[in-house]
């Protein structure tokens, strides 16, 4: 098969999918954010009507794709704000440090500013916040540079998760999936009321490429 055949199937043919096609790839951050999500939901979705009843191995694509939802949506929290927070020049710098990270619970820290200066009347910011802490350290503590879910060694040759590891795709997506569509309902007030917090976010703002090269030094 040639590369136009793979990439370039007959028109209206079933299975044809439309990618990147608003052309504004920054602003599709959350389009990305809920695809990964949708793809994990459906995954779970087949696996409870096969009731299964021994452990599954199936489980790491789940892992893996709501895991990439949460660090797409916590990166589209600190992008939306910085957008209009903080001048372009100061974009330059911190945004490709910020696309470099993949830690969550350094991503958290990066949103926190985000979620003080708003006041949004759409979500519980506070709780919010508490939830994206405990998920991103949950996950971070196996899989904080996102390959653990992806590859079964690591750069070194070690097991990149612990022996006879136990997860429940159905509990873990329960709770994701609660987390993830507050991040959704949070990250659209955040670009509706953006323009109007603008001077308040600047403010709590100022430091992010500061925070950014705190994170990636090597990256100065």
């Amino acid at each position: 098969m040639s590369v136009t055949r793979f990439y370039c199937p007959q028109m209206h043919a079933a299975g044809n999918a439309l990618v990147n096609w608003s052309g504004h790839p920054l602003e599709d951050l959350l389009t990305y954010a809920e695809i990964y999500r949708s793809a994990a939901c459906r995954l779970v979705h087949t696996h409870r009507k096969l009731d299964l009843n021994t452990p599954d191995h199936h489980v790491l694509p789940i892992l893996f794709l709501y895991r990439h939802s949460l660090e797409l949506f916590l990166k589209a929290i600190v992008y939306h704000a910085a957008e209009v927070s903080i001048s372009q020049t100061e974009m330059t710098v911190a945004l490709p440090r910020l696309w470099k990270v993949h830690s969550l619970v350094k991503l958290h820290r990066m949103a926190i500013p985000v979620l003080q200066a708003n006041r949004s009347m759409d979500v519980d910011l506070e709780e919010l916040g508490s939830q994206l802490a405990n998920a991103a350290a949950a996950i971070d503590a196996f899989d904080a540079g996102s390959y653990a879910f992806r590859y079964p060694v690591t750069t070194t040759g070690s097991s990149s998760l612990p022996t006879a590891f136990l997860v429940n795709m159905f509990f873990y997506s329960d709770e994701m999936e609660l987390l993830l569509d507050t991040c959704l309902t949070f990250c659209h007030g955040l670009k509706r009321d953006a323009k109007q917090s603008s001077a308040q976010m600047k403010l709590a703002l100022h430091s992010l490429t500061d925070a950014c090269a705190a994170i990636n030094p090597a990256n100065r």
